[in-house]
């Protein structure tokens, strides 16, 4: 048991595509608050930095927020180390998550716990910027059309420093199967892999969301109820704590539910 502390369519719209250096405005913060999803798994050496840097980044943009670490039991106890954190700061929460373990489920159990108008979700390795969520919340408020932001690694102004060959090859191969057996859904957008995304609540209202393996953009989507989509570039940057979990199994996983979210594709298709 997890230990809590402190319209179903295929979207198709135009893609929009932000400069990753540019002044912008902050979210409407009288109407929106905006909740983050952080799912860990051993980041004992990373949680405590990542937490303290997206205090700071959008406490300074004034951004009304809370942060959800979501842990599944981590052997380095990651959990213990985030309650500290959500002791001091109750922007802060956590839930330690003793029956499942998977990156997709955790974030579905942070969201279902959220509290904000916008979700989001990063992983908690610091491979990724926080000072990029003010560009995702602005670019999402620029257009109310707009229901999803993606952190692309894929577009002009965005880049990946020194990846390791293996993780490499992860993300080509998963982006190109994803490619072969969704296109209709891929082609929304240039990072169907990205880990790192905000969206309105009411693009997965009262949706059930299925993932399976370590990515849930893809869930979010083929499920989702949404009009336009935007993307942000960003720097990936190396990770210098801690290890991958993107091994052989969460490899074969993704694979795995690829081909069913293709069957399911297709048999939706065929339903109209």
């Amino acid at each position: 048991m997890a230990k809590i502390c402190r319209k179903s369519a295929i979207g198709s719209g135009h893609i929009e595509i932000a400069p990753i250096f540019r002044l912008f405005n902050p979210m409407n913060k009288t109407s929106q608050k905006f909740t983050l999803v952080i799912p860990t798994y051993n980041e004992a050496a990373n949680i405590e930095s990542l937490c303290s840097l997206l205090a700071g980044v959008l406490s300074k943009e004034n951004i009304d927020f809370e942060v959800i670490v979501v842990d599944d039991n981590s052997p380095d106890q990651t959990w213990k180390i985030a309650q500290t954190i959500a002791e001091k700061d109750k922007r802060i929460k956590v839930i330690h998550r003793v029956d499942r373990r998977g990156l997709a489920t955790a974030v579905i159990a942070g969201w279902k716990n959220a509290k904000g108008d916008i979700l989001g979700v990063m992983d908690g390795d610091l491979q990724q910027p926080p000072e990029t969520i003010p560009l995702l919340l602005n670019k999402l408020n620029e257009d109310a059309l707009i229901d999803i932001v993606i952190a692309s690694r894929n577009i002009k102004g965005s880049m990946a420093l020194r990846r390791s060959a293996w993780r490499r090859f992860v993300s080509w191969s998963a982006t190109l199967i994803s490619v072969l057996l969704l296109p209709k859904l891929v082609a929304q957008v240039s990072d169907p892999m990205s880990g790192f995304f905000i969206l309105r609540k009411e693009v997965i209202g009262e949706k059930v969301l299925n993932p399976l393996g370590y990515k849930i953009l893809l869930e979010v989507l083929a499920k989702g109820t949404y009009k336009k989509i935007a993307e942000v570039p960003y720097i990936f940057a190396e990770r210098k704590k801690g290890g991958s979990k993107a091994g052989v199994k969460q490899y074969l996983l993704s694979f795995i539910y690829l081909l069913r979210l293709s069957i399911q594709s297709s048999r939706s298709l065929k339903s109209l």
